[in-house]
């Protein structure tokens, strides 16, 4: 059951999707400062919109970033006490933590879109309508809500639960341990 988190065709298009654009905007940002540094020494005459295109970009990185990083259970989560627990009790305690998660998403991506509508007549020296920088927030928390979705669903029918996995013991006889918290929960 744990491979139906990854196996659905939308969901391994949304990952390829989310992982080709952060490479994009990484490249996109890696450029922007190259063009800066090369303008600025080689041509000797500075970009103006260099500093603040970088980091517009930053803040998409950021919140598509954190979306894969729900996606692939690289978040933060309690796992300093789980060893301690049962199985159905870690299950519950996980789905709990998604909630939480789910909520402080929900939190920045109406945050975020309410303070884009906001912005939506601003634009900045550079010419770069306010607006599309935040919407990186709500976008961001979109793509991340996706995910805590499809865990909470995979866990309530039953998919293991990552960090659940049992370690083969060292030695004939011994007992096994949890393996490691965090595990390749994404695709």
């Amino acid at each position: 059951m744990a491979g139906s988190r990854t196996t659905h065709p939308l969901l391994r298009w949304l990952a390829l999707a989310e992982n080709t654009l952060i490479a994009v905007l990484l490249a996109s940002t890696a450029l922007t400062i190259l063009a800066q540094i090369f303008f600025r020494y080689v041509l000797a005459q500075s970009l103006s919109w260099s500093t603040e295109i970088a980091t517009d970009l930053l803040m998409y990185i950021a919140f598509v970033g954190f979306a894969i990083g729900v996606r692939d259970n690289a978040h933060v989560a309690l796992h300093l006490f789980e060893s301690r627990f049962g199985v159905r009790t870690r299950r519950v305690l996980r789905i709990v933590e998604l909630l939480i998660l789910g909520g402080v998403l929900g939190a920045i991506g109406i945050g975020g879109a309410v303070h884009a509508y906001e912005q939506r007549d601003v634009v900045s020296p550079s010419g770069v309508p306010l607006w599309t920088v935040f919407l990186a927030l709500p976008f961001g928390g979109a793509l991340s809500a996706v995910h805590v979705v499809v865990e909470v669903v995979a866990l309530l029918r039953g998919a293991e639960v990552p960090g659940l996995v049992m370690a083969v013991p060292d030695e004939p006889g011994g007992e096994s341990v949890p393996a490691p918290a965090i595990t390749g929960g994404g695709v």
